[in-house]
């Protein structure tokens, strides 16, 4: 029989009636008229507090616990733990807090242990929870530690949304940095997703026009268990679908016309597949899919801008010679659209002889090419007055004090005499032709001046003979500048690659051959080459 301080102590929770209703002479603790003034004191703070507290008492550690502690039992574990040894009641977190319990019985100082994992099965499945706790001694009459009082929170909630938080966070910030690479956004998803807890797996489908294609994934290969047929109505519909533990979502803002693709997610299964874990898996689609989608139509307005810019630079530069001996090659830079300020020329001025321009503006972009363009025409149309390399330079240096930009424009100009085997050349700044064949090469360093417009004085012209077998290359800047190194070092790699090829090939084959093995590592800059090849 219960003795009346022990009704009075328990009275008015249902754990209290719950502990009432047990024979508690039938335990290992023995009838509460028998327990110590210490416990009873225990169990008037237990049951007259809301905080969650349970009590372990005797050499079983039989539990006594509050309406408080009863939603961290869940509905597996209560009622049947009040009256039960602690060790039967957490067997599977036993061997996690049996040494803490240890602890306080052989040394009575007590115990705290915050945010503490412990993966317990109180509601039908392994669940990952979290608690914040302290065990403290109790001791009987005689002062002899007899059990264990437990003050303790669940933080479980607090613990897997900050954790979730986190997730999201990477994934937001690593997917916004690599935006324009759609490999490079799709493995940093299954990085980022492959290493948190709270994502079992992830796969991600990309639409194409071959149907919907698996495009990454957290593990080795796609899982097969959702139905193509439900990917492509997910994708279609734009709607989401739960297939068993899996989140099928669709990749796309609310303005896209059509989706990217679709992401399947699991969940982390030793969390309740709930109302909360839904929607992190919903955050982690939505901006997997914001980023896919941005990146895909950035892809296609640089495609676009790509394909504007190919028109534009078809259009400025002219049309490949059509006399023998004459290669031209224009490589844009490779982080920029098909468009600068270099170009070539070529232009027929009859009885065997051409007029050559290379050139390069100073800048990038649209406005480099325009005056590219007009500098173009210029050069064009004082040769075809029959004027000589330096008089037109010197009526290009008119023209750029009247166009804003051509200001610094690096030009050679030239004329072959293919009767006379003559090289006439004037340069403004700009880098000296290169004659090479089998046997060996020459720069030609003279009649050189200033940028264009800087200067009123004479442009000063040299003429150099030419003999069977040579190859005269023109070149602007990219093709041997280097970012810290010294513009000799590039002159000196292009003669001798170019005398290298030259001994094993023909002079056809240099204009590829040079671009190949000169830019092996990328076009840092635009690159117009113009050959010729004397025959």
């Amino acid at each position: 029989m219960s003795s009346d301080w022990f009704d009075l102590a328990t009275q008015g929770t249902e754990s209290g009636e719950l502990a009432r209703s047990i024979d508690w002479s039938a335990t290992s603790i023995g009838s509460p008229d028998t327990w110590p003034k210490t416990l009873r004191a225990a169990v008037r703070l237990c049951f007259s507090t809301r905080f969650p507290i349970f009590i372990a008492w005797g050499p079983d550690l039989v539990m006594l616990y509050n309406d408080g502690y009863r939603p961290m039992l869940g509905a597996d574990k209560h009622p049947g733990a009040m009256g039960a040894p602690a060790g039967e009641v957490w067997a599977e977190i036993w061997p996690d807090i049996e040494p803490l319990f240890d602890s306080v019985l052989k040394t009575g100082e007590p115990t705290w242990s915050q945010d503490q994992t412990l993966i317990m099965n109180r509601s039908g499945f392994d669940e990952e929870t979290a608690f914040t706790f302290s065990y403290s001694p109790l001791r009987d009459d005689e002062g002899v530690i007899r059990g264990v009082l437990d003050v303790a929170t669940e933080t479980t909630d607090h613990v897997v949304d900050a954790r979730r938080l986190q997730t999201l966070g990477t994934l937001t910030a690593t997917l916004q940095r690599l935006q324009g690479d759609v490999d490079e956004l799709a493995a940093a998803t299954v990085g980022v997703l492959g290493r948190s807890v709270d994502v079992t797996r992830a796969d991600l489908y990309l639409d194409t026009s071959a149907g919907l294609v698996p495009f990454a994934s957290t593990h080795e290969r796609h899982d097969e268990s959702v139905p193509s047929q439900v990917l492509r109505e997910v994708a279609d519909e734009r709607r989401l679908e739960q297939v068993g533990p899996a989140l099928v979502a669709p990749l796309a803002t609310s303005r896209d016309r059509s989706v990217a693709g679709v992401i399947v997610l699991e969940g982390n299964p030793r969390r309740p597949d709930d109302d909360e874990q839904r929607s992190f898996l919903q955050l982690v689609a939505s901006a997997v899919g914001t980023a896919l989608s941005s990146t895909l139509a950035q892809i296609r307005q640089v495609g676009e801008l790509r394909d504007v810019a190919n028109a534009l630079q078809d259009a400025m530069l002219p049309d490949d010679p059509t006399a023998p001996g004459w290669h031209t090659r224009y490589r844009p830079a490779d982080d920029s659209l098909l468009i600068g300020g270099d170009w070539y020329d070529v232009v027929d001025l009859s009885d065997g002889r051409f007029g050559l321009v290379v050139g390069d503006c100073v800048g990038k972009g649209l406005r480099a090419a325009a005056v590219m363009g007009q500098l173009r025409s210029a050069s064009r149309a004082l040769l075809l007055e029959n004027l000589g390399p330096a008089a037109t330079l010197e009526g290009l240096d008119r023209f750029a004090r009247t166009l804003p930009g051509a200001e610094l424009a690096t030009v050679l100009c030239a004329i072959v005499d293919e009767d006379a085997r003559t090289l006439t050349y004037s340069a403004a700044g700009h880098l000296p032709p290169l004659v090479v064949n089998k046997a060996e090469t020459r720069w030609l360093n003279e009649g050189r001046g200033t940028p264009l417009a800087l200067s009123t004085a004479p442009r000063p012209e040299a003429t150099a003979p030419l003999e069977s077998g040579d190859a005269v290359v023109l070149y602007t800047d990219g093709l041997v500048e280097r970012r810290g190194e010294h513009l000799s070092e590039g002159l000196r790699r292009l003669a001798d690659a170019a005398l290298t090829i030259r001994e094993e090939r023909p002079a056809s084959d240099l204009p590829d051959a040079l671009l190949a093995e000169l830019l092996a590592d990328g076009a840092r800059d635009d690159v117009a080459l113009l050959l010729y090849e004397v025959p």
